[in-house]
């Protein structure tokens, strides 16, 4: 139950039409292939917010959250941009990570 809050529909940046965010696999839960998908470095894309925040989800739906937690701060740190997230809202990358980065922290505060 942990790993599925810092997952949520919340914090997940929904994916352009070719799919490189990954925002289907992680609404649906498959972790794996959103880390298929996220994890290889296109060359624009390795300081992509976006990519970065879905990839820190990723990981913390696995259960790795040393890479998560890595993952979202990368994120922080990365040029600001405005994301759509899966819930319709439109926020900061950067507010966008750090709430990410509080879940994370939430859920290991709770075990």
């Amino acid at each position: 139950p942990h790993v599925a809050a810092a997952a949520s529909d919340e914090v997940v940046v929904v994916g352009v039409p070719d799919g490189r965010l990954a925002a289907p696999a992680l609404i649906a839960k498959d972790y794996e292939k959103a880390v298929r998908r996220l994890a290889p470095m296109w060359p624009e894309g390795a300081n992509d917010p976006a990519r970065l925040i879905n990839l820190g989800n990723a990981y913390a739906g696995l259960g790795k959250m040393k890479v998560a937690r890595e993952a979202y701060r990368s994120a922080r740190f990365a040029p600001e941009s405005t994301l759509v997230l899966a819930n319709g809202e439109v926020a900061s990358s950067r507010d966008v990570a750090r709430r990410a980065l509080g879940r994370l922290e939430a859920s290991y505060a709770m075990r």
